[in-house]
């Protein structure tokens, strides 16, 4: 298996975790007129600033994500939680974040081919 640097790691690892966070936010938003549907939050903030405060690849590529139900109070709905517009506005900036990621990741492999094929 290929090992490269911890930003490399780090910019995977924020790929994988925003997609899920992406998923969960596609769900709720799927079931935002299903009564008795409680929304699902994913974090992984806190374990995202241990492991880079570790400093350690492995510690960057341990970092799993919770999936859990969430606090908010329904909305009336038969016990629905999902409010579309918050779940639309948080939809946003997490695509955001991780097609900044994506971004960031694909110019660091084009400078890898770049230095390759100047030799």
């Amino acid at each position: 298996m290929i090992t490269f640097d911890k930003n490399t790691e780090l910019l995977s690892k924020l790929l994988d975790l925003t997609s899920t966070k992406n998923k969960v936010i596609a769900n709720n938003i799927a079931n935002v007129n299903t009564p008795g549907y409680e929304k699902l939050e994913v974090t992984f903030e806190k374990e995202l600033q241990n492991a880079i405060e570790g400093g350690s690849i492995a510690k960057i590529k341990s970092i799993k994500e919770k999936i859990e139900l969430s606090k908010d109070i329904g909305n009336g709905n038969g016990g629905n939680n999902v409010d579309i517009d918050t779940e639309m506005i948080e939809f946003f900036k997490s695509s955001d974040k991780h097609n900044m990621y994506l971004e960031i990741l694909a110019k660091k492999f084009k400078g890898l081919i770049y230095a390759i094929e100047s030799k």
